[in-house]
């Protein structure tokens, strides 16, 4: 995200940019259109469909409410998750002369980075159905078009960029273009500060069109893009000073997608990222970090209390020629509190004589020096932070790496169960991905029979994405689970492959492509490879048998009929 490219959006989402006037945990943070959802009557869009002029100020009116409503909440969980946290901002009211510590936890990050590495660190599997009546022909062709295609644009990579946003702000969107000067098609995540979908208001929601707009500052100028996507067409339009100007168009592009080529993925059905009801617990960890420090700082600028009278030299006011000060009778006029500095490792102290009259002889006080501190209650305030930090990890099913109880050692079954809230919430997640990805893939189903790369683009709907949690492993337990599944003689080579392939890290299909080439070279190699081996037109004869029916004299053993017994 390029946060130096848009600065107003980005303190847009702090209530009073630049100053430290947060209050903190004062209610609710986000408004009610903050994470709404765009939608608009069909019957109205295709009045205005094809008229770049009139969808183009249709665009602009969302695009102010995005900018407006929905582009401060989005960064800020952005601002949480890169640790601008709000307690940066907040409006402590402390007095100049104090501590003012601000301590950002870094919560945020690290749930985003476990739950993205849990769900995507694996790369997904596309797997062909076999039970299609697709010929295998066509099943190899699509199958090596999506393989290149994965590959061309890193796939990969690109699950975990999506996974990211998606944990952070709830909602990921990837676009799809086609090269220029080429037919390859290409994608791309999306942030979503820069781009959205309208929908129409059946209970479909198809998308009715996308909007990607995003600012280049260059030269201390400020260069808005925008374009916009129909099931038809790329508008693309002139580059305005503000988000907000007039949309002038400066191209028309047809594709051939079938639908709108941005494609909307969400985290859950409210559209809210992993950690994103936690932020009063995140932002009360920072509150107590922070006032600690500050405890910590105040304690060692405590204020020095002295009773007595110090004995040091006496200290001459100064005028400004630098000259002592002396009264009209010449005498030098000294500070009547001599000068403290409470930096040197020693203050040197005498009793002191104080009478309450004339006739009193007077009481002597000793010298005491003491620091004016107050009570930290350190155990306290452990306790209180440990209460967070299991809170937020229990809340967002995020296993805490850090407990005692969370050890190498542990059983599969224990590991299996501190992971077990974290494993239901990925599969809703992984059901709402797959719905992205099943789009994805009908976009390329379009475009591909549009090419005539395949024969018809519902052949895409027998591909089934594959997820594999990327969990911590133990070879040892997975070979022995192995060993035992081919002790039983009942289980195929392939599925054993698959099994053991997160320890080889070989796919089946690789495995067995090894397997057929070690084979091959074997008899290659093997000098009695052709010595021992029989053709079959001589030890065999067309009936099947081992005899030779030109020697009559030779007998088939088959054809002898036991003697029968007495």
């Amino acid at each position: 995200m390029a946060i130096e490219d848009n600065p107003i959006a980005y303190y847009s989402s702090l209530p009073y940019p630049n100053q430290r006037t947060v209050h903190m945990l004062s209610g609710r943070r986000f408004s009610l259109d903050s994470n709404k959802q765009y939608k608009m009557p069909a019957e109205l869009f295709n009045v205005i469909k094809d008229d770049p002029v009139k969808l183009g100020e249709m665009a602009t009116k969302f695009i102010e409410s995005h900018q407006s409503l929905q582009v401060p909440r989005l960064l800020t969980l952005y601002r949480y998750y890169i640790g601008d946290n709000d307690i940066h901002y907040w409006d402590s009211e402390k007095s100049e002369s104090r501590a003012d510590n601000r301590i950002a936890s870094g919560f945020a990050h690290f749930i985003t980075s476990i739950k993205t590495g849990y769900r995507f660190g694996n790369p997904i599997k596309f797997q062909y159905n076999d039970d299609s009546e697709i010929s295998e022909a066509d099943e190899n062709t699509l199958n090596d078009l999506i393989n290149k295609f994965n590959s061309k644009n890193d796939e990969s990579y690109h699950e975990k960029i999506m996974g990211k946003n998606l944990s952070i702000m709830g909602r990921a969107y990837e676009l799809m273009y086609v090269r220029e000067n080429t037919n390859d098609v290409s994608l791309r995540p999306v942030d979503p500060v820069n781009a959205f979908v309208v929908y129409d208001s059946s209970m479909e929601q198809h998308s009715l069109f996308g909007v990607y707009y995003y600012n280049v500052n260059f030269n201390e100028q400020d260069y808005w893009y925008t374009v916009i996507y129909t099931d038809t067409n790329i508008f693309i339009y002139k580059p305005t000073s503000s988000f907000d100007g007039q949309l002038t168009l400066s191209d028309n592009q047809e594709h051939n997608f079938g639908s709108v080529p941005l494609t909307e993925y969400i985290n859950n059905d409210e559209r809210m990222g992993d950690w994103e009801y936690k932020l009063d617990t995140i932002d009360s960890i920072d509150k107590s970090k922070s006032e600690m420090a500050n405890s910590q700082e105040d304690f060692s600028n405590a204020m020095l209390m002295i009773t007595g009278d110090i004995d040091v030299p006496k200290t001459p006011w100064v005028g400004a020629d630098g000259q002592p000060l002396t009264d009209k009778d010449g005498n030098i006029i000294y500070r009547k509190t001599p000068e403290i500095n409470t930096r040197q490792s020693k203050i040197w102290l005498k009793p002191a004589l104080v009478k309450n009259g004339i006739n009193d002889n007077g009481q002597v006080i000793q010298p005491t020096a003491s620091y004016l501190t107050k009570e930290l209650n350190t155990d306290g305030w452990k306790l209180y932070i440990d209460a967070l930090n299991m809170e937020i990890h229990k809340d967002t099913n995020t296993p805490d790496t850090s407990d005692a109880n969370f050890a190498s050692n542990a059983s599969g079954v224990a590991m299996s169960y501190k992971l077990w809230g974290n494993d239901q919430e990925r599969a809703n997640q992984e059901s709402l991905y797959t719905r992205g990805l099943m789009r994805r893939l009908r976009l390329l189903g379009n475009y591909w029979q549009a090419l005539g790369s395949i024969q018809n683009a519902d052949m895409v709907e027998n591909i089934n994405p594959i997820y594999t949690p990327n969990m911590p492993k133990n070879d040892a337990d997975i070979m022995q689970t192995v060993t035992a599944l081919v002790n039983t003689g009942k289980v195929s080579d392939q599925t054993i492959r698959e099994q053991i392939e997160p320890v080889t890290g070989v796919s089946n299909d690789a495995e067995q492509q090894r397997i057929d080439e070690q084979n091959e070279k074997i008899k290659e190699n093997d000098p009695f490879n052709n010595v021992f081996t029989r053709k079959p037109d001589e030890s065999q004869d067309d009936d099947g048998d081992n005899t030779d029916d030109s020697n009559p004299d030779e007998v088939d053993n088959n054809e002898i009929d036991e003697k029968p017994s007495d």
